[in-house]
C-alpha cells in the first residue's frame, strides 16, 4: 500500500490520527511495509518537532525517489492533471502493483491507479 501525503497529513489531525495508526498497526501485524515517495512527504512535513505521529509512521515506511520526471510528466499530460506528486505516486503504484491509500480519490483515480480511501 502507498501513502499519498493526505495520509501522512491526517495525523496531524486528532479526529483523524488514531484512525492512520490502527491502519498502520494493521499492516505491520499482516507483514505489509506502508511505501510512499520523497515528493509526498515533502508535501506533509512541516515541523517535526510537532508532527510526532507522522515522524513515528515515516520510520515505518519505505521511502522511495521522486521518480523519473518524463515518465510523470507524460503520466501528468496523459490523464489531464497537473499535480506532480500524485502522479508520481501513480507511476510508483504502477511499478510496484500497489494501490494508493489516499484522502483524494477522485485526483488519484484520474491518473488511472487502483485506491484505497481513507
Amino acid at each position: 500500500m502507498i501513502f499519498d501525503a493526505g495520509v501522512f497529513i491526517a495525523l496531524d489531525s486528532p479526529s483523524k490520527r488514531q484512525v492512520v495508526i490502527d491502519l498502520i498497526r494493521q499492516m505491520s501485524e499482516e507483514g505489509v511495509v506502508p511505501k510512499t515517495n520523497a515528493a509526498a512527504l515533502a508535501q506533509a512535513w512541516r515541523d517535526p518537532s510537532r508532527q510526532v505521529p507522522m515522524a513515528m509512521a515515516v520510520k515505518s515506511t519505505t521511502v522511495f525517489p521522486f521518480g523519473d520526471p518524463q515518465t510523470i510528466g507524460r503520466r501528468c499530460a496523459e490523464s489531464g492533471t497537473s499535480d506532480v506528486v500524485d502522479a508520481s505516486l501513480a507511476v510508483l503504484a504502477d511499478q510496484l502493483g500497489e494501490k494508493i491509500l489516499t484522502t483524494d480519490a477522485t485526483d488519484m483515480r484520474r491518473l488511472g491507479v487502483e485506491v484505497v480511501e481513507l
